[in-house]
C-alpha cells in the first residue's frame, strides 16, 4: 500500500483498489473515489488491455495469494502474458 505498483509485467496500471481503505485511485488523473465494497485486506489493480492482478493474505495460512486474468486472443498469447506478470511479482516478492 505504501508504494503501489506502477507496472505488473508487462501491464500498466490503470486502477488501484485497496478494498481495506474502501478506495478506488485512478493513477492517471490521482481521483480518489470511494467504493461501496465489503472491508477485506485485498489490493485489486486494474490493468490496461483488460487485464488485472490481485493480491491477498490468506485466510487460515502464513502466506500470499496472488491471483491474474487477462483477456488476450488466444490461449497461448493469454498464458505468455500472464507468465510475464508472474515473473514481474516473484521478482518483488524475492
Amino acid at each position: 500500500r505504501a508504494n503501489p505498483l506502477q507496472t505488473v509485467g508487462p501491464c500498466k496500471v490503470l486502477k488501484i483498489r485497496d478494498y481495506l481503505k474502501h478506495t478506488v485511485l485512478d493513477l492517471a488523473t490521482g481521483a480518489v473515489t470511494p467504493t461501496d465494497l465489503p472491508e477485506s485486506n485485498v489490493l485489486y489493480y486494474e490493468l490496461e488491455n483488460n487485464a488485472w492482478f490481485a493480491v491477498r493474505p490468506s485466510g487460515n495460512e502464513p502466506k500470499i495469494k496472488f491471483y491474474f486474468g487477462v483477456n488476450e486472443n488466444s490461449l497461448k498469447n493469454a498464458m505468455s502474458k500472464i507468465d510475464e506478470m508472474k515473473a514481474c511479482v516473484q521478482e518483488l516478492v524475492k
